[in-house]
């Protein structure tokens, strides 16, 4: 990002903090669409097991599979939040601190761009783009903290050639909160060693010089975050968990934000990655764009190669993209018609760079929502998990005796964990890393009715493995069927989401 002289101006907000108070509204017409996923439930009750404990759980509280087993919980501090927010304000004070946290993020890649000196078209363009990538993961999970960091480091590494005094202070404080709220600090220490990588490369190739491209106080401020991330309860031990996390569980790739982006009927993340590759490559075509510095090129390589493996990862690249990519988008879109409609829009981007409002204009905005919202009968509503309904919850409550050791399903233990709460314990869980690969696959092979040999069928020896007394399971798997023929289980409840069975005692 280039350096300018140009004097904030305190109280003038960018176009982008009207793009924040937009997403602010959308939280009023569908709150409920951020606690559908299956771990928001999870994350919930065990917020609520930290506040009743006041520690940080070693072994797990969840599950009556793995009751006792260590377990890392590297988002405890997200879970602390979510809690105190909780009791402070119930479901709807939870719900507007995280649209608060995911408009700050849109905000943050929109003032990234607009500080870089592109247009305003390139920037909406992009900004755009970056929304509808970022909303394919939005909802109360830790992955927001990860993706406002990331949009940060990548701000202040674009920003100035050197790091700024506060920057010494401000990345390693974010790092270590960071270690404690998720994983995702690991692609940011990744992208600062790619990028400085990059530029070690542009100065041994001579496309840059040392004045230009410094590279010391980068290293040493790299190093300093990596430090701070030791700053958790387990010290460098989560580094090691965390490395074995991102690179060793093959059952990760049963989820489907772990598949690859599916471009034969593209999903919005092969959407993102077709719009950077065809821009970036028209680019090249016309050679109306400047060539790409190694220091852009090998983080965006690096995440545009991750993205392609697991579209999760995609939002990381958007992210690290947004500058290089937009350089090339603004090449292309560089024209000289109206003359007068572009210097009166060349006057209007100058004033809004020197716009030095939208921090504290979006935090009052997000108290002021936030207070609105707590107090509307929207708010009050908030329904977490779509895979449970009132008259499951009913059937469960009225026969407690029967669920002490329930088959659940990972789309369903979540919601249960939640509505069902403080007693109930669940067979398994979203969390894949710490149930183990050999867990998880056994698991799908028994809800997908694998066959194994005549004499007991794999599913049926998972099953009695288990020992459970009831199963609540989605309508559409496979054991559905299988133990509708199983003279010891029969089925006691269904609705559109869901199928229980009793075990015969």
């Amino acid at each position: 990002m280039a350096e300018s002289d140009i004097k904030p101006i305190w109280w003038l907000p960018t176009f982008g903090f009207f793009l924040f108070l937009a997403l602010e509204l959308w939280m009023f017409a569908a709150p409920d669409a951020i606690f559908e996923d299956p771990g928001v439930g999870r994350h919930l009750r065990t917020a609520e097991v930290i506040l009743e404990t006041g520690l940080v759980p070693r072994t797990d509280p969840l599950s009556f599979t793995q009751a006792g087993q260590p377990w890392y919980d590297f988002e405890w501090a997200f879970e602390t939040t979510l809690g105190e927010l909780y009791r402070a304000g119930g479901l709807a004070l939870v719900c507007a601190f995280c649209f608060g946290i995911f408009g700050t993020t849109v905000l943050g890649v929109y003032r990234t761009l607009l500080q870089s000196g592109f247009s305003l078209s390139v920037v909406l363009l992009y900004t755009s783009l970056a929304f509808l990538t970022l909303h394919l993961h939005f909802s109360v999970r830790p992955l927001l903290f990860t993706y406002l960091f990331m949009a940060l480091v990548v701000e202040v590494w674009n920003r100035r050639k050197h790091p700024l005094k506060r920057d010494w202070i401000c990345l390693p404080i974010v790092f270590a909160a960071w270690a404690n709220l998720h994983a995702g600090w690991l692609a940011a220490l990744l992208f600062l060693g790619m990028a400085i990588l990059g530029r070690l490369l542009d100065r041994l190739t001579g496309r840059v010089d040392g004045e230009e491209a410094p590279l010391i106080p980068w290293i040493g401020l790299t190093l300093l975050c990596t430090l701070a991330t030791c700053l958790n309860p387990w010290g460098w031990a989560l580094h090691h968990h965390v490395v074995l996390l991102a690179s060793t569980y093959k059952s990760f790739a049963l989820w489907d934000e772990f598949l690859p982006p599916n471009f034969s009927t593209p999903t919005m993340s092969a959407i993102a990655v077709l719009c950077i590759v065809f821009v970036v490559f028209l680019a090249r075509v016309s050679k109306s764009a400047p060539r790409w510095r190694w220091e852009a090129l090998l983080p965006v390589l690096f995440f545009l190669y991750e993205g392609l493996k697991t579209q999760r990862h995609v939002l990381l690249l958007v992210i690290v993209a947004a500058v290089p990519v937009a350089r090339d988008l603004q090449a292309l879109l560089q024209t000289t018609w109206l003359p007068f409609i572009r210097e009166r829009l060349a006057e209007f981007q100058a004033r809004q760079r020197a716009a030095g409002g939208d921090a504290w204009l979006a935090f009052v905005m997000m108290l002021v929502f936030a207070a609105l919202f707590v107090r509307t009968p929207i708010g009050h509503d908030i329904q977490v998990g779509k895979s449970v309904t009132p008259q499951l919850m009913t059937f469960l409550h009225d026969h407690p005796d029967r669920f002490q050791r329930p088959l659940t399903t990972t789309w369903n233990a979540g919601p249960l964990l939640w509505n069902m709460r403080p007693d109930f314990r669940v067979s398994m869980d979203d969390r894949g890393d710490f149930y183990g690969d050999p867990t998880v696959f056994a698991f799908v092979d028994m809800v997908n009715g694998q066959a194994g040999s005549k004499a007991k069928p794999a599913w049926r020896d998972t099953l009695d493995q288990g020992n459970y007394d009831s199963a609540i399971l989605d309508p559409y798997l496979q054991l559905n069927q299988l133990l509708r023929l199983q003279p010891d289980w029969h089925e006691v409840y269904r609705d559109d989401h869901a199928a229980v069975y009793w075990k015969a005692r």
